[in-house]
């Protein structure tokens, strides 16, 4: 699976590239990957170099991969590229590409009571609770933007209504405590909007270069498809030969604008994308 060699100047990790993103360790020192390593094993790297020199890892290759699974470009965050790649690399071969990185912002609570809070993603959520705590949300309608999100909060004890509309310019949210990036859609006028995070790009973006042709593209956000282009990744797209997936209607806007076809799932999470990823195949 994977061969490690130590020296006084650095340790030497070979790796079968068929290995599982599941069994490569997580690297906290300095690491170096040769051009040969697949890109998804970067994943587990906290610290990157492009010299070699610099290095207290070196990853190299013992073997070329020949892979006959379909090529998928997939753009989203590091959790979700581990956790999907993990789930799905028996079937495509991934090609990730971490776009996003996540920064807490400050906030105050409104100094009235609210009775409903909405929650535009999980990580709105994290950010919110790791300030205010829990106990904010006692006695609280709560609602999220999708099931998925409304999932995770159940899962800590809150009831948790999830509208089957995505769009979140369409929902009814007067008087409500909308929790939500700084970089946040348009929302009901009347809702008291509460920016929690702000969504940056990776700064490791530029070190998932491919040189290969994709069959697939998957986009997890308007976000993603810009951060990529504006990396100088925008070739990417043009070398997606079948489809490319966007996460719903407002990141399919973003790329149709473009010039690009596009198709979204039924559901708008990356779990249904890799459903339709399924179909299409």
């Amino acid at each position: 699976m994977y061969r490690i060699h130590k020296s006084s100047n650095f340790v030497n990790i070979e790796i079968d590239c068929n290995l599982s993103l599941e069994f490569f360790p997580d690297l906290k020192k300095t690491s170096f990957f040769e051009s040969t390593v697949p890109r998804k094993f970067l994943l587990k790297a906290c610290n990157k170099t492009k010299e070699i020199n610099q290095a207290q890892v070196i990853i190299s290759a013992t073997m070329n991969c020949l892979q006959t699974k379909p090529k998928v470009l997939f753009c989203a965050n590091k959790d979700d590229l581990i956790k999907y790649t993990i789930k799905y690399e028996d079937r495509y071969d991934i090609c990730p590409v971490n776009v996003f990185e996540f920064k807490p912002l400050d906030f105050e609570l409104p100094k009235f009571d609210v009775e409903h809070v909405f929650f535009s993603s999980k990580r709105a959520f994290d950010f919110f609770v790791k300030k205010a705590g829990m106990s904010f949300l006692c006695n609280k309608k709560i609602s999220s933007v999708g099931k998925q999100t409304a999932d995770y909060i159940k899962s800590y004890g809150f009831s948790v209504e999830h509208p089957q509309i995505y769009r979140s310019s369409e929902l009814d949210l007067k008087r409500a405590l909308v929790v939500c990036p700084k970089e946040h859609g348009l929302y009901d006028p009347k809702a008291i909007v509460l920016e929690v995070y702000q969504t940056l790009k990776s700064t490791d973006i530029d070190y998932y270069t491919y040189t290969c042709d994709f069959d697939y593209a998957l986009l997890t956000s308007p976000m993603s498809f810009e951060y990529l282009r504006n990396a100088g990744f925008k070739d990417y797209f043009k070398r997606v030969k079948k489809n490319i997936i966007c996460i719903g209607t407002t990141t399919q806007k973003a790329v149709e604008k473009f010039g690009y076809s596009c198709i979204i799932p039924q559901e708008f999470t990356i779990e249904s994308m890799f459903k339709l990823l399924e179909e299409l195949n």
